[in-house]
């Protein structure tokens, strides 16, 4: 009778210490399948980083020659080169035929208000 219950009791350790190995085996590739999960995520953001990073550089070089410089100061700030004329029209709807102006639309004109006889004097 001794033997069995010692028996018994061997069996039951030996089923809660493989029980608790599966268990933690179990954990571990839950794990194991996160972190690769991790790794194949920052791998795509390293990819998708490394491509803004080229397509910066290539913006860079562009921006940084010299035509490209003179280019953006006239257009963008005004300047000019020595011997330049610059012409500021004052009067712009001048140019245009009435309600051709880009930018703005056409506005009815309204006849001036005629005064009225209040104020008159005599």
């Amino acid at each position: 009778m001794r033997k069995r219950i010692k028996l018994f009791y061997v069996i039951v350790i030996a089923f809660v210490i493989i029980a608790g190995g599966l268990m933690a085996i179990n954990r571990l590739d839950q794990d194991i399948a996160a972190l690769e999960d991790t790794a194949r995520e920052t791998r795509l953001r390293k990819l998708a980083l490394d491509a803004e990073g080229s397509s910066m550089t290539q913006e860079i070089a562009i921006k940084d020659t010299d035509s490209y410089i003179r280019k953006m100061a006239r257009e963008g700030n005004r300047f000019m080169m020595a011997g330049d004329i610059r012409f500021v029209v004052t009067n712009p709807e001048a140019l245009y035929a009435p309600g051709e102006m880009p930018g703005l639309e056409e506005t009815p004109t309204e006849a001036p208000e005629e005064p009225s006889g209040e104020d008159n004097e005599g």
